[in-house]
């Protein structure tokens, strides 16, 4: 569970905020998507989810835990809760997409007997089989942001964030890109997704948190509706 209570962040000292008293709870197992118009600081709540910056006022909670005081050695080790997908993708130009997804359990030591097995299983729910081999460059923006949402998978995180995932792409494809954000919190996981393409969600029974250049947010609850395969 994500709690958020009074918090404010800023980029420096006498700054103006960006985000300003925040009261939030995510509860475990939900697909939210973090809204609003650009510069808002929908990037700066993932950032400070994963501690990459740290609150100016408030607390701020993950399972019950003050993330603000994280020791540099613990930081590691509360990161791995979190898979990451980005707008720009991020993958390495000279690895096949198999070796970028492997890249993620290499990073932490989760390497094992079962690696193989368990990232044949993942390439098969995203519907990339067929990419094992295929380099970056060899790839759709499509099939790129479904190889770093497998690489965000390759650890099995409690918490699935991605930051403007669908910027990139043509609405079919972002439509099938929020399809499988849907079906990964479907199996558990809690999905938060930073966008201002909402509408690619459409049906799919994600609740919605609105930021906006008030500095307030306001919370909407987006029904559920059968999800079509995009596999």
């Amino acid at each position: 569970m994500i709690q958020m209570i009074g918090v404010s962040a800023s980029y420096g000292q006498g700054q103006k905020p960006v985000l300003n008293n925040l009261n939030i709870s995510i509860e475990d197992g939900e697909f939210v998507l973090i809204t609003g118009e650009s510069g808002v600081g929908k990037s700066t709540f993932l950032k400070l989810l994963l501690r990459e910056l740290k609150p100016t006022e408030g607390t701020l909670l993950v399972d019950e835990k003050e993330i603000c005081l994280l020791t540099q050695k613990e930081l590691p080790y509360y990161r791995r809760k979190f898979g990451m997908v980005f707008q720009d993708y991020r993958l390495i130009a000279n690895q096949n997409a198999y070796e970028n997804v492997k890249l993620a359990r290499l990073a932490v030591g989760n390497v094992g007997k079962d690696t193989e097995t368990n990232l044949c299983s993942l390439f098969s729910l995203l519907g990339i089989t067929d990419l094992y081999k295929a380099l970056p460059e060899e790839m759709s923006g499509g099939q790129k942001q479904k190889v770093c949402l497998a690489r965000a998978l390759a650890n099995y995180p409690k918490y699935l964030l991605a930051d403007e995932p669908t910027g990139n792409l043509d609405p079919k494809t972002s439509r099938d890109i929020m399809q499988l954000f849907a079906l990964i919190q479907k199996q558990g996981t809690t999905v938060i997704v930073a966008t201002h393409d909402k509408q690619y969600a459409e049906g799919l029974g994600y609740r919605e948190i609105v930021l906006a250049n008030t500095i307030e947010h306001k919370e909407e609850k987006h029904e559920n509706s059968s999800i079509g395969t995009c596999l």
